[in-house]
């Protein structure tokens, strides 16, 4: 059953559709198993451009301050709930900060608590929050911003590494880091505490803090990790994709933005990866999935990716 939340974005999103302030990029969709790992390949159809065609053929500007009137959806704490303009899945949503804040900044119990509050109020269905952060992370705007998509009710792909993650869990706690062996990159799980997210209804401030401190346990590993690899930063931020759904966090640092000519972002590493041509969903099928999910990433060094922690 729909919540009002639910019922404005899908009436936001038909206006905008109908006005052409929107553009829904129906994708052809593949699953492929590789390593036991199912991928969900979704290829654009020739011709229909998305926010990267976008950004490149025109001027960088800012296209949330001031944002499109039709894209609104509503405001919630210190940011605005909008519309995807381009979008291979209906009803995509950006939680974007009202003012302007970086594309490099690590994420704040504000932008948690916003995110957290749209997927809470998404019941019909499961859905996923992720945030490409810095230069080479796949991220199409500089200024912040969290994108929530909803998925499809069979949970077999909500999203597709779940099963994956799962499988790697078995004797995990929620807030323990961990891995998944078979991933070669380098990469950091949280499975969450269902008790500690109760609180939605009435303790905001208590669900916000602890997805705050959720998200810098595994940002506090991955830069431990990357030192005991010795991994240089170097002087540019630290770009890296997170990836969030209702049970777990997801952090994967990055060398890379494209694989080739592949971009890829955080959708990529839950299993949902998006070609743009017949010739890049070739591409990825001959080289792999996960060679390309490792050409973006950092490969993990002999095993040694969880050592310690």
């Amino acid at each position: 059953m729909n919540t009002s939340f639910e019922d404005r974005i899908a009436e936001r999103y038909d206006r905008a559709l109908q006005r052409g302030e929107l553009q829904y990029i129906e994708s052809e969709v593949t699953h492929i198993r590789e390593k036991d790992i199912e991928v969900c390949l979704a290829k654009k159809p020739t011709g229909n451009l998305g926010a990267r065609d976008e950004k490149q053929q025109k001027p960088k500007v800012d296209p949330f301050l001031p944002y499109n009137q039709d894209l609104f959806v509503q405001e919630h704490g210190k940011h605005v709930i909008l519309l995807n303009k381009f979008c291979v899945v209906p009803c995509h949503i950006l939680v974007v900060t009202k003012d302007f804040e970086k594309q490099t900044d690590p994420l704040n119990p504000e932008d948690l608590e916003s995110v957290w509050y749209c997927m809470m109020h998404i019941k019909s269905r499961p859905s996923l929050a992720f945030y490409n952060c810095g230069d080479v992370s796949g991220a199409s705007q500089s200024h912040k911003h969290i994108q929530i998509i909803p998925l499809s009710n069979d949970v077999r792909f909500t999203p597709p590494i779940n099963a994956c993650i799962y499988g790697a869990q078995e004797f995990k706690k929620p807030g323990e880091v961990f891995d998944v062996p078979e991933l070669p990159y380098v990469h950091y799980i949280i499975l969450l505490e269902p008790q500690r997210l109760s609180g939605h209804h009435g303790h905001h401030g208590e669900v916000s803090q602890y997805l705050n401190d959720v998200f810098h346990s595994l940002l506090d590993a991955m830069i431990e990790g990357l030192h005991r690899q010795s991994f240089s930063i170097g002087h540019n931020p630290l770009s890296y994709n997170l990836v969030m759904t209702h049970t777990w966090f997801m952090i994967v640092p990055r060398s890379n933005e494209k694989y080739k000519e592949i971009s890829v972002n955080s959708l990529g590493f839950a299993g949902m990866l998006l070609t743009r041509s017949e010739e890049e969903l070739e591409l990825v099928k001959s080289s792999g999935v996960l060679n390309v999910l490792e050409g973006v990433a950092i490969p993990r060094q002999n095993d040694i990716v969880m050592d310690e922690m």
